[in-house]
């Protein structure tokens, strides 16, 4: 059989297993180009997708059909690199006979897996996330858990802090007055008084005539004329 017919075969087969998912392009180098989409099979509303470009020359499958991604969803350029590394090895595996729906198949494979990989992480880091705040839910209830070291850094703090305050206590105890001091500073404030008043350095002068116009005579007095009408009635 010679190779155009090989390819005309497989390309009829590819035809009736992936009939909505292939799609063919003209081309003048090759014979057959055509793309098929490939779907992660997990029955997700939101699969993972790739779409791989065919390209098959006149003397395959004797050599490598040519290949490229044009499309992918959820893919990395690391994932895109992966699995075009792996497609070669396929070929190198099966040079000489037809081998596109060998490709197809380690591609709808190895999608598979990365998507249940990726879903798997995604659980795990759910699963971290929600148990640190668990524990970070727990440790409001718990008190601190006491070590050597950390017990040894607070008795360290704590009579450093206690010696701070003793040292601040005799401090203020120095500056206080005793019974015997506060009794013997009053009496100097009293001696002090009664010596202004004994002063004999100290003269007061007033000034008489600020009183003269305030001296009435009897006659002048309302008080004393009043009295005086009284005891003539009597």
């Amino acid at each position: 059989m010679s190779h155009a017919e090989e390819q005309s075969d497989e390309v009829e087969a590819l035809k009736a297993i992936y009939p909505s998912e292939i799609a063919f392009f003209e081309s003048k180098n090759v014979q057959h180009k055509f793309s098929i989409k490939i779907n992660s099979e997990n029955f997700s509303d939101d699969p993972y997708q790739l779409e791989l470009l065919f390209g098959l020359p006149d003397d395959y499958p004797e050599i490598s059909p040519e290949f490229e991604i044009i499309s992918s969803t959820h893919l990395t350029e690391s994932d895109q690199n992966q699995i075009m590394e792996i497609l070669k090895n396929v070929v190198q595996d099966n040079l000489g006979s037809v081998m596109i729906f060998a490709l197809i198949t380690r591609a709808i494979e190895w999608i598979n897996q990365l998507r249940d990989f990726r879903i798997e992480e995604q659980r795990k880091e759910e699963e971290r996330i929600q148990k640190e705040l668990e524990e970070l839910e727990q440790k409001k209830f718990e008190g601190t858990r006491v070590t050597v070291e950390s017990f040894i850094l607070w008795k360290l703090k704590f009579d450093a802090e206690m010696a701070a305050l003793n040292q601040k206590d005799l401090k203020s105890d120095s500056t206080k007055l005793t019974g015997k001091e506060m009794f013997m500073r009053d009496k100097n404030l009293i001696d002090s008084d009664l010596c202004f008043g004994e002063n004999d350095d100290l003269n007061v002068k007033v000034d008489e005539s600020l009183f003269v116009n305030d001296q009435l005579s009897d006659e002048d007095d309302p008080d004393f004329l009043l009295d005086q009408d009284t005891d003539e009635d009597d």
